[in-house]
């Protein structure tokens, strides 16, 4: 090879004394964020900080340096020059008239040292250290130092990255380049054999303000193949490009620019924590190769050519968009690079792959937060880089608030009822509900001003639902409903279920589903004089299609439907109504209305409820109700992670004092509390990525099993009175407190006062 001079740039341009002693670190001990970090100013530049809070150091790591040496003395370098490093110029490998005559690593031209320093220097406190202060450096001087400006010789370079590769280094800093005759074929067989021997190399773009780097850099652009090396041009601290740098041009899809200019470094033959200035691209080499090196300590499976599109791909786009004949690819930016590339995934113990894009599960509020107390998991970037991530960041609770008075009373909607007689058996029952939308979402009624004054569509929700009953006489009947949640036509048939509670929760069927969009079908027939029976059939689809948002996969969420069967025997007398229910609730896509990434989520639940309404004395009334259910569930969401659930058990009560005619005839004070539906035990085991071999990148599994109950207890207590027939007409003043159980969610208490007269 021929001789190959150095890209200089290095000689000292300021000596500056050491810094005063930083003060202690503050707690946490490992803080990066210090005074010898911020002394070195390159590092904030490129954005190195990210990659040591993930715990990069270049520990591990072999970066051979070609150069002009090292400076021995200085305690920067102490314990971490490599054994095998050597002096090159040497009998056998340089020509005899050109061997040294006392062979020694010590730096002589002050061009070794303060390149290492970028790379390594010591992370003690003083002075500065280097993009990768942990790394070993496998120190080769290859400079002639017979002559003013010092040249690398050739046959040294050629040695030193055999033995480099002999050793296993991962890193070779070339801060180097000519552009003598027959350089660029030459250093594209180097750098060809740098790539086949999994080496990441970092050669100088040149200092001579070209619109091309130097040719020995340009032998990067001839390797076949994927490139391993990336040529570094230098940019001043505020990413102009340096005067004297190389331009990108003809390496522009291998060339990255990093800190160039008045570089603070360790000062040969100094005092320790003596710095002094350094420019060149013989600066801006060491910063991407210490880059290198971080990346390699960090995954250590990654290939060299990995590493290097890694770097190329994450910088930070300078000068024209994209690639451009000045910047190449942009600014070395480590932040990025650190980071996930490609999107992430996650991998079952089955092999099974997920990208992971967005939340894998919305729960309903019959859930507790056992999912999301679930921590760390390993994912996987496109390069099969681990990252941690958080589980349970990935799960989100169901919003519970107070009372909606608003939505249940609300000033914007507009209510349209009709019942007709169809023939002598039958009754229609129609609801028309027009809800006006631009009083409560301003930037919907923005967005329709644009389309004009009268974009009725654009803000009014109108929605329609249709109840048929057919009276088969002798207290038969069959109803039909569509447009009705199948608990609103509970409330319309069983005549027990209409309460004057305002709660949600009170007394109302809770394993039916909320859905507007359903078919309902409930028939009763007596039994004899005092008990009947009725059957209840529910279908409702699409239920909540569009609210879950993305699954893990990055499809949208499958539609939920919800098949629900139901049977009820009643006893009724005078003072006394009992009520026996059994029901089954089959959902696909969704159980318990809790939504999970996947296609195979469905849930199967058997439950029951008993509840009566006794009078123990004229005006007085109890009532009471209790449901219990039991669940049977399964999901391949989140990736196939969720082994099995157990069993989940639930429940649901109420129970109300009511007083009629406390003040007059037409008066009624009420007092109660129920508990709206909830797990209260059941769990979900899962098998999860907690662990990662650098080395083989070999998954780890543990398995973790999550409790689903929901923590403390839900409960909505009411007092409410009212007056039908007073001086001003009717009088309805209903107190509302609710309490979340576990779920940081304050207690809620609502006041609402109605009135009302004809005339």
């Amino acid at each position: 090879m021929l001789s190959a001079c150095s890209t200089g740039g290095g000689a000292p341009m300021t000596s500056l004394p050491p810094p005063p002693p930083p003060p202690p670190p503050p707690l946490p001990p490992q803080n990066f964020d210090t005074a010898e970090f911020r002394n070195q100013p390159g590092l904030e530049q490129i954005n190195a900080l990210a990659a040591y809070n993930l715990g990069a150091s270049g520990a591990g790591v072999i970066v051979a340096i070609i150069d002009s040496g090292i400076d021995l003395n200085n305690p920067e370098f102490q314990n971490r020059i490599h054994p095998q490093s050597a002096d090159l110029v040497i009998a056998g490998v340089v020509p005899a008239a050109d061997v040294r005559a006392i062979p020694t690593l010590q730096d002589e031209d002050d061009h070794g040292t303060p390149v290492t320093s970028i790379i390594g220097a010591e992370r003690d406190d003083i002075g500065v250290h280097g993009v990768a202060p942990e790394v070993q450096l496998l120190i080769f001087r290859g400079d002639d130092d017979s002559v003013a400006d010092p040249i690398i010789f050739g046959q040294a370079i050629d040695e030193g990255v055999t033995r480099a590769a002999a050793i296993g280094a991962g890193v070779l800093n070339l801060s180097l380049g000519t552009d003598e005759a027959g350089a660029r074929p030459e250093f594209a067989a180097l750098f060809t054999f740098t790539r086949d021997n999994d080496i990441v190399s970092v050669t100088a773009a040149g200092n001579d303000g070209n619109a091309d780097p130097d040719g020995s850099a340009l032998g990067a652009v001839d390797v076949v193949g994927a490139s391993a090396t990336i040529i570094a041009g230098a940019v001043r601290a505020d990413n102009t490009l340096a005067g004297f740098s190389n331009k990108a041009g003809l390496g522009a899809d291998i060339y990255l620019v990093a800190p160039g200019t008045l570089i603070p470094t360790v000062r040969l033959g100094g005092a320790p924590g003596e710095t002094q200035l350094f420019s060149g691209t013989s600066a801006s080499t060491p910063h991407i190769s210490g880059a290198a090196a971080l990346m390699r300590h960090l995954w250590p499976a990654l290939t060299a050519s990995e590493v290097v599109e890694i770097l190329l791909d994450t910088a930070t786009d300078l000068g024209a968009p994209g690639t451009d004949p000045i910047f190449g690819r942009g600014l070395l930016n480590v932040g990025a690079a650190v980071a996930p590339v490609g999107g992430v995934t996650v991998t079952s113990v089955t092999s099974s792959v997920a990208e992971v894009t967005g939340a894998t599960a919305q729960l309903s509020p019959v859930f507790g937060g056992g999912l999301t107390a679930i921590d760390d998991i390993v994912v996987l970037d496109k390069y099969n880089r681990d990252f941690r991530a958080s589980f349970g960041a990935t799960v989100r609770l169901a919003e519970l608030s107070g009372f909606n008075v608003e939505q249940v009373f609300s000033p914007f909607d507009t209510h349209a009822y009709a019942s007709q007689r169809v023939n002598e058996h039958m009754t229609m029952r129609m609801r028309l509900t027009s809800r006006d939308h631009s009083y409560t979402d301003v930037g919907l009624n923005q967005a329709a001003a644009f389309d004009g004054a009268f974009a009725r569509n654009e803000v009014i929700e109108d929605t329609f639902a249709l109840a048929l009953t057919n009276d088969f006489g002798a207290g038969r009947t069959v109803m039909v409903a569509q447009g009705f949640t199948a608990e609103a036509a509970d409330r319309m048939s069983i005549p027990t279920r209409r309460t004057l509670f305002l709660a949600g929760s009170a007394f109302t069927d809770g394993y039916l589903p909320d859905a507007k969009a359903a078919v309902t079908t409930i028939m009763k027939t007596p039994l004899s004089k005092h008990t009947a029976a009725d059957f209840l059939l529910s279908y409702a689809y699409d239920y909540y299609a569009d609210t879950f948002g993305l699954t893990l996969d990055g499809a949208a969420a499958p539609a939920r439907n919800a098949a629900t069967i139901r049977a009820g025997l009643s006893y009724n007398t005078r003072n006394l109504h009992m009520r026996l229910e059994q029901g089954l609730r089959r959902e696909q896509g969704a159980i318990l209305d809790a939504r999970f990434s996947g296609d195979n989520t469905s849930s199967s639940t058997i439950y029951g409820a008993v509840e009566a309404d006794w009078a123990p004395a004229p005006g007085w009334r109890l009532k009471g109700r209790y449901a219990a259910g039991y669940t049977m569930a399964e999901t391949d969401g989140f990736g196939a992670l969720i082994d099995d659930f157990s069993n989940l058990t639930t429940t649901q009560f109420s129970i109300a004092l009511v007083r009629e005619g406390l003040v007059s005839a037409s008066d009624s004070l009420w007092l109660g509390v129920s508990q709206p539906l909830q797990i209260e035990t059941g769990s979900a085991r899962l098998t999860l990525p907690t662990g990662f071999n650098k080395q083989t990148e070999a998954l780890s599994f543990e398995t973790v099993s999550a409790p689903l109950a929901f923590a403390g207890r839900r409960l909505d207590f009411e007092v409410g009175y009212r007056l039908q027939n007073g001086p001003l007409g009717a009088l309805d003043i209903n107190i509302i407190h609710q309490a979340f159980g576990a779920y940081e969610t304050p207690a809620a208490i609502t006041l609402i006062v109605r009135s009302g007269f004809g005339f």
